[in-house]
């Protein structure tokens, strides 16, 4: 299948939305997989299931570490190779990506499995949440490499422009769960376990569907068994390219287990309730950001790979305008109808003296997130991890880490919901210096 669309000459910002709308709808699909479930569970099931399914937050940031590592990684190689026109390498990348994603996911469901206790001890269960806990933990984990494949497919899919059928790739399983959820938990009463099953089969029905496109010549992608062999110089590539979403998805995974552990010693079930609700938002604001510099990822690896460098930051300045605007419409909605939220989860009377504040707090800086996923992503999209992963690193690790643990001790519960804008306006410093220095680097190379 040729692919019609002229990363390097056609119009910016048409293609900045024809890319990016697909891929923020897919990622908010991919979200929508957890926030579904928790709001089935939450109105179905009570406080201590959703608490349950809380606490298996990071679970959902493991799975997607490892698939978004070669998805992200593959699809920007592909991209860069693609402005070259090495179709050979192209075909090794996807090859490539494949391999390391079955890899790495079967081996995170075996240990996910046999360790299961321990890990849910590190997660910070409580005794009133272990049962809900352990069932959904278990169920969920069988899906670890469907929800890799889903990943890897959907990407490459998309880097082929055919943006709407990557988004159909986890679309068909966004769909399958939402009406399985409604089956299985609202209308059999399977509780948590009901919601787990939805979440695997929504995945097992994407893999299938984005396989029969990559495997059937539905995209750029020429399948032949030669390019799944590893290649020695390739498939270390795609991971350092990937690394920094890796890093991105476990550090988000770990800081859920110190939130967990911080909101439990300050507020107990009703305050971790609480964090699943601003983590399933947060959501909202994060997929679009990241679905904006993914969309524009095969049109900045096309014009790097060129040498058509003002494209390049072209692109970047054009898409932060968009990913600012869309961040700061969903900022606007929780700063006036937090409330509402909340009782869209199945809010309760004590759930919203601690979740009205906690969500404003949260979010009251909202909109530079739409900058700073951007630039994160920005420079995986050149082959140039190390600026994300250094931004990954001090935004996710070493400034919100030591926030959540000092601020509650003079502002109590409020404090750990005060940790992440704090972080994320150190943040944006960061990513402001590292931005104004490739804009030199690439305009000087011209």
């Amino acid at each position: 299948m040729q692919n019609n669309v002229d990363f390097q000459h056609g119009k910016l910002f048409p293609m900045i939305l024809k890319f990016s709308i697909p891929a923020a709808i897919s990622l908010l699909i991919t979200a929508i997989y957890n926030i579904v479930d928790r709001i089935f569970v939450g109105n179905f099931n009570g406080t201590s299931a959703l608490a349950g399914l809380s606490i298996c937050f990071p679970l959902s940031y493991m799975m997607m570490a490892f698939g978004l590592t070669c998805s992200a990684g593959g699809s920007t190689l592909f991209s860069l190779f693609a402005g070259k026109n090495d179709k050979e390498r192209m075909n090794q990348t996807f090859g490539n990506s494949f391999v390391l994603v079955c890899i790495s996911e079967i081996f995170l469901t075996i240990i996910l499995l046999v360790f299961a206790d321990p890990i849910l001890k590190i997660f910070g269960v409580t005794d009133t949440a272990y049962e809900y806990a352990i069932t959904y933990y278990r169920i969920v984990s069988l899906g670890c490499l469907f929800q890799g494949l889903t990943q890897v497919f959907c990407d490459f899919v998309r880097v082929s422009g055919k943006p709407i059928m990557g988004m159909c790739v986890t679309g068909i399983g966004a769909v399958t769960n939402i009406i399985l959820d409604a089956v299985f938990v609202a209308g059999l009463d399977w509780g948590v376990a009901g919601a787990a099953w939805a979440t695997v089969i929504g995945q097992i029905l994407s893999t299938v569907f984005g396989g029969y496109l990559l495997f059937n010549k539905k995209t750029l992608v020429s399948v032949q068994p030669k390019i799944f062999r590893l290649n020695r110089t390739l498939y270390p590539k795609i991971i350092s390219c990937g690394f920094a979403f890796w890093v991105a998805q476990m550090a988000m995974g770990f800081i859920s287990l110190v939130y967990n552990g911080q909101l439990g010693k300050y507020g107990g079930d009703i305050a971790i309730s609480v964090y699943a609700v601003v983590a399933s938002i947060m959501t909202f604001v994060i997929m679009p950001a990241s679905g904006i510099s993914q969309g524009i990822q095969p049109i900045i690896g096309n014009n790097f790979g060129s040498g058509n460098y003002k494209r390049v930051m072209s692109t970047l300045y054009q898409a932060t305008a968009f990913s600012v605007g869309i961040t700061c419409i969903i900022w606007i909605i929780v700063m006036i109808f937090p409330k509402q939220i909340l009782m869209a989860f199945g809010g309760t009377e004590s759930m919203f003296e601690i979740g009205i504040i906690g969500l404003r707090l949260n979010f009251c800086i909202t909109p530079i997130l739409g900058f700073v996923m951007l630039v994160t992503t920005f420079f995986q999209s050149l082959a140039k991890p190390a600026p994300s992963i250094i931004i990954t690193m001090l935004r996710q690790i070493i400034f919100l880490i030591p926030f959540i643990y000092i601020l509650p001790i003079f502002l109590d519960v409020n404090g750990i919901f005060l940790a992440q804008p704090i972080s994320d306006a150190l943040a944006l410093i960061l990513c402001l210096f590292f931005v104004i220095r490739e804009h030199q680097l690439l305009i000087h190379s011209n």
